[in-house]
Order: structure tokens, then sequence, then C-alpha cells
């Protein structure tokens, strides 16, 4: 997920560079490389650090405020601070969401593999045991294991759940399968459906999270590009205060 491009200085639509080639004279356009979604975060977090920095410089500075239009008065600089703070909460609470999120895909793929071993073990289990075409399609442990987790779950938990009904309970209560074995496989579906769902959750708050984030770092951005047009023109004379910032 990348930062607005409209606003974002990090992420500006790539620009070629005409350059002279030397067998034919043509001109040919260099890209310019495009920021990594890592990248783009190190260049947002630069921007909202230095963004206070440059505010409470000024603040701190009399004969910086002396210089400015009037209506950048310090009421006027506090709410850049608060436009700061709104952006650095977002982009924290951003970070937070996507390392949720990732921790949630973690625990999908770990869960899928061990209701999918899980599953394994039954079928080589009660394939071994059973021959008869009948009883394995009782169990559901003919054909293949589906690919699809959705389908994996439902005909893992209804092969389960026939393993305890007879005449199947009292062949497999020996090979692993009893009440208590049978409890521990559905756990790995429960687990796996659980995580699933958690990982939907995770993956819809990371989404509204960046576009919480990118929407106040366009407006402290927005603010931070005024101020820079109000302070180069008021410190022009004055390059001394204007470098501090």
């Amino acid at each position: 997920m990348s930062i607005d491009e409209s606003t974002m200085s990090a992420t500006e639509a790539t620009i070629g560079t005409e350059e002279a080639t030397m067998s034919t004279g043509e001109s040919a356009k260099t890209k310019k490389k495009r920021p990594t979604p890592a990248e783009q975060d190190v260049e947002l977090a630069n921007f909202i650090s230095q963004s206070r920095v440059t505010i409470e410089t000024i603040l701190a500075t009399p004969e910086i405020l002396a210089l400015l239009p009037k209506r950048y008065i310090v009421a006027k600089l506090n709410e850049g601070l608060a436009l700061q703070s709104t952006a650095q909460n977002s982009f924290t609470a951003r970070q937070t969401a996507i390392g949720d999120e990732t921790a949630a895909n973690t625990a999908v793929t770990e869960g899928r593999k061990a209701a999918y071993d899980r599953y394994v073990h039954f079928r080589e289990t009660t394939r071994a045991e059973f021959r008869g075409q009948a009883e394995r399609q009782a169990l559901g442990v003919v054909g293949t294991i589906p690919v699809d987790t959705e389908k994996l779950l439902t005909q893992a938990k209804a092969s389960y759940t026939a393993a305890g009904q007879a005449p199947y309970a009292t062949a497999l209560e020996d090979l692993g399968y009893d009440a208590a074995g049978r409890s521990a496989a559905l756990a790995t579906v429960t687990t796996l459906q659980t995580a699933r769902a958690t990982q939907e959750l995770r993956r819809t708050a990371a989404i509204a999270a960046t576009a919480t984030r990118n929407a106040d770092a366009k407006t402290l951005r927005e603010w931070m590009q005024a101020l820079h047009r109000v302070t180069k023109a008021s410190l022009r004379n004055h390059p001394e205060l204007l470098g501090r910032l």
C-alpha cells in the first residue's frame, strides 16, 4: 500500500531525463527508480519528524517569528504541531496494524499446515484400517485432499465427526482417534477457522489504517508546504535564519 502519489514527494511520478545517444544522436528517457514501500515509509517518518523540528524551531526563535506574516502567530504554529501529532499517531497506528496483519498471516500459514498434516495422518490411518470403498466414503477419505482451504476444513470436520460414529469409533480408539484424539483433530480445524477470521479483520484494519495515515500525512504536508513558502519569502534577506529551518 503506497503513499498517496499526489502528495508524497517520495512517490512522485517517475520522470524521464533526456540524454544524448552517442551512436545516433537520438534522445532517450531514463526512468527514475520508484521507491520501495519500505523506503516510502522511511521518507514519511522523516518528514513527520522534521515537521515538528521546523515548527518548534520557529516557535523558539523570536527573530524568525518577528519576520513572519501576522497570520503565523503562535496559535497558528500550534495548529501545525497538532497536525504533526495527528500524522505521527496515524503513522504509528498504521505500523501497528501492519504488524498485526503480518502476525495474522503467519497464524493462518501455521494453522493450515497443522490442520493439513493432521488430516493427512487421519486419512492414512483410516484408509489402512478400512479397505472397503463404502467405509472410506463414509469417512470422507476417498479421492484427494482439497487444495482450497475452506473445502479442506469442511471435509476434515466431516471426517472427524464420522470417525466418532459406529462402527468406526471402536476400531479407531487404539489408533489415536478416540474421543480425545478426535477432539484434538477437530481443534486444528477450529484454530484455522479462527485464524482466518482474524486475518480478514486484521487485513481490513490495515487498509483503513493506511488510508487514515495517508490522509493525515497529506494534510500535514500541505500545511508544511504553505509554511515553507512563507518562511522562504519572509526570510529571503536573512539566510542565516532560513538555514535554521
